[in-house]
């Protein structure tokens, strides 16, 4: 039986459960989605003893441009405070 999946309210988080995911991904189920995550075409989760598998917004993105051939700059790990002034 597939799992539905939900959507989050107002935006997507940074972190995600396959569940939140597979409907960033706008995949019909996360059986789907995880099945693309096996063939490689979405990056694999995150995991770390104690936590739940988590997937990156950003590396979804990046894999989602990727399968449209667009080319996403390299991911920020701060801004710049001269850039908000």
């Amino acid at each position: 039986m597939a799992r539905p999946v939900a959507y989050p309210l107002g935006s997507w988080p940074l972190e995600m459960r396959a569940e939140t995911a597979a409907a960033f991904c706008d995949e019909p189920s996360v059986e789907a989605f995880r099945t693309k995550v096996d063939r490689g075409i979405y990056s694999r989760p995150r995991t770390e003893r104690g936590c739940l598998p988590k997937w990156h917004r950003d590396r979804l993105a990046q894999d989602i441009a990727r399968r449209h051939g667009l080319a996403i700059a390299a991911i920020p790990l701060a801004e710049s405070i001269e850039g908000l002034i």
